[in-house]
């Protein structure tokens, strides 16, 4: 009698734990979107300090990472992701910044975020990692993909200084002295 009693407990304790594991999992995704956006709010408060919170900033991009991972088709993911790979670019991380923004144009495509993040890959590529190679790339798929995008003349203009061979700086000069 005592093992029937006991093992009617056990499953009546395995059956309310299934139930609310549905409900956990709602509120874990509704939690999670609640860290992200405090981190978010608690980055854009520390905007004016000299230093960047690195904590809170690598915590955000790994929240967001985890969001997309575990809520590929939720229409946050590929805003979550848009903003830690700006996050990232902005602690320094620009190979991850251009990992996360090549997800966003591949993986969400649809999403109204891919355009921009095509283009800051390309452009992180091209003027912090000096990657022209691959830049060149990421310029012209963009401008096949987004021809009339608000940031195609600004993406065609990059091509030309990365097809002329010329840095940066020599194509200032050159401007300077036409001007």
């Amino acid at each position: 009698m005592r093992v029937l009693i006991l093992f009617l407990l056990c499953a009546a304790c395995l059956s309310a734990c299934n139930t609310d594991a549905g409900e956990k999992t709602q509120l874990t995704q509704e939690q999670i979107v609640a860290q992200i956006r405090t981190l978010e709010s608690a980055l854009a408060q520390n905007l004016s300090q000299p230093a960047i919170d690195t904590a809170t900033a690598d915590s955000l991009i790994d929240k967001a990472m985890r969001y997309a991972n575990s809520f590929p088709q939720d229409s946050l993911s590929p805003q979550f992701l848009f903003r830690a790979a700006d996050v990232a670019r902005g602690i320094g991380e620009q190979g991850l910044a251009v990992t996360l923004w090549g997800k966003v144009a591949k993986v969400y495509e649809g999403s109204r975020y891919a355009p921009e993040s095509l283009f800051l890959l390309a452009f992180t590529l091209d003027n912090d990692l000096r990657d022209t190679s691959r830049a060149r790339q990421a310029y012209e798929e963009f401008l096949e993909q987004y021809p009339k995008h608000p940031l195609a003349n600004d993406a065609r203009e990059l091509l030309k200084v990365l097809q002329s061979g010329k840095t940066p700086e020599e194509m200032i000069r050159e401007f300077q002295q036409q001007h």
